[in-house]
């Protein structure tokens, strides 16, 4: 089943992290991806751009808004995603606690409904 664990984790601010622990962080994700792979349950990884490089658009109101910045005003930012395939939620969750930065933020556990692959929608609830 897949699951999508998304990184929620405050934002350091640019020079809030000294080299090192930059370079600490970056260790972490980088032997969390390759575990995950190693375990064949890695389809993709992401780490997102800062927060403040974000643009929103909605059609709400029958128009383009847009919106520059992030959509939600919180001191945790969405910062990365990983998308797994595993048996089940108990195996999502023990690759959750694992995540470098479920130390300092959360992480958001969902399983993937649909999904695009192959040149077709696929998953429990197909589009089209």
């Amino acid at each position: 089943m897949r699951y999508t664990l998304l990184l929620h984790y405050p934002e350091p601010a640019p020079g809030d992290l000294d080299p090192d622990t930059l370079a600490q962080g970056m260790r972490a994700f980088d032997e969390y991806a390759k575990a995950v792979d190693a375990a064949g349950a890695l389809i993709s990884a992401e780490v997102l751009a800062q927060s403040d490089s974000t643009t929103t658009i909605t059609l709400e109101s029958g128009e383009l808004v847009v919106q520059d910045g992030p959509f939600a005003d919180s001191k945790e930012q969405l910062g990365g995603t990983f998308v797994i395939d595993v048996a089940d939620l108990d195996a999502a969750l023990e690759w959750a606690a694992k995540a470098p930065s479920a130390a300092w933020g959360h992480v958001e556990i969902r399983p993937g409904a649909t999904w695009y692959a192959d040149g077709q929608w696929r998953g429990s609830a197909p589009v089209g």
